[in-house]
């Protein structure tokens, strides 16, 4: 059984990945990764799905999108052109042996990366029922909805920690005026969509593929 393999018997990686000793602990125990899954579009993983990349580098040139109960492990780096969207009720979970790229990231479930996390726009993660796990954390702008991270290092822009009551004229003044307007819906589901469509997040950024 592989590493990856084990991990999945986990139903969190919190005791395996909580701290900085852990993760570097996994990180040697992990096989170099140098060959590439590329996805030339969108990687969408169903409901109660699970996939693993034990070959290395996970490559995706649109957006990465994970429903309810789904599961990508990738034994190096998960590179995305696009967003990365987990929008739901319930638990999902992605793990890169490296490190975690892309544009957005909209998430619930659970995120680890051994090697940290580098957004060109904004890291959004939402509610404290799971966690994020990873040596350091880079974006424009790092949004925390009522969940404590477990990240060492942020280096961010902006940086929003509490309740949405708390933060919610703070995220006005990050957020594109409609991307304000999806959010101001109610929940998360109309701004995932909108990422999904590849539509701007952030005040200022340029638009993203569609």
């Amino acid at each position: 059984m592989s590493l990856l393999q084990k991990l999945m018997e986990h139903p969190s990686l919190h005791d395996p990945c909580g701290t900085a000793a852990k993760r570097a602990h996994l990180k040697a125990s992990l096989p170099p990764s140098v060959a590439t899954k590329q996805v030339d579009g969108d990687l969408r993983l169903s409901e109660g799905e699970d996939l693993l990349v034990e070959e290395g580098r996970l490559h995706v040139k649109g957006h990465l999108l994970l429903d309810d109960q789904s599961r990508l492990l990738v034994a190096g780096d998960v590179v995305v052109e696009g967003n990365i969207v987990h929008e739901g009720i319930d638990y999902a979970l992605l793990f890169a042996g490296g490190s975690i790229q892309a544009d957005n990231l909209l998430f619930h479930g659970e995120l680890v990366a051994l090697e940290g996390l580098s957004l060109r726009g904004a890291a959004w993660t939402y509610f404290n029922d799971y966690s994020t796990y990873a040596d350091t954390l880079t974006a424009r702008a790092v949004v925390a909805d009522d969940r404590a991270d477990a990240v060492d290092r942020l280096h961010a822009e902006a940086h929003l920690h509490g309740h949405s009551r708390v933060i919610a004229a703070a995220l006005e003044q990050l957020l594109h005026p409609e991307a304000w307007d999806r959010y101001q819906e109610g929940s998360y589901t109309a701004l995932a969509k909108h990422l999904r469509q590849g539509q701007r997040l952030l005040r200022d950024s340029p638009p993203r593929r569609k």
